[in-house]
């Protein structure tokens, strides 16, 4: 299937590739469902954008916070697991959405409420962590990037 971005123009996708979040994403609750695209297809990146299938001006720039904080720690809720039909551990992609205001040195992201993604099942969800040492707008870049000090 064909699907149009901002990022990248029109794409070619799977439709196997295409993340189902049945409740929508916060804000988004009409949008359901969304493909991950890797930022830069040529070299391996911690950064991604998760597009919407059907609107093209719905696009959210993510991240693998596990790159940038190495000590950031999920516990997923038994209710949440079984809402995404996790089998194992690793059928888990956790991201968190970036916030860029000008300089991408200046770039935040939201460690408090990560995108959880069943990557085997194609069911996606956000999830808002009861850990207050994580922030919403946590400096991404960062001298000591352990995720529970504040910046």
């Amino acid at each position: 299937m064909k699907i149009q971005t901002e990022q990248f123009g029109e794409i070619e996708i799977a439709e196997d590739r295409v993340i189902t979040f049945d409740k929508g994403i916060p804000g988004f609750e009409e949008v359901k469902d969304y493909v991950l695209i890797p930022a830069d297809a040529e070299v391996e990146s911690p950064f991604f954008f998760l597009q919407s299938v059907e609107h093209v001006e719905v696009s959210f720039f993510l991240v693998d916070p596990f790159t940038f904080f190495k000590d950031y720690d999920i516990k997923l809720e038994e209710q949440m697991v079984e809402r995404l039909q996790l089998e194992e551990p690793t059928d888990a992609i956790v991201l968190t959405t970036v916030t860029v205001k000008g300089d991408i040195s200046s770039a935040t992201t939201n460690l408090k409420a990560p995108l959880v993604i069943n990557n085997k099942k194609q069911q996606g969800m956000q999830i808002v962590l009861n850990n207050k040492d994580y922030q919403i707008k946590q400096a991404l870049f960062q001298a000591d990037n352990t995720a529970a000090r504040q910046v």
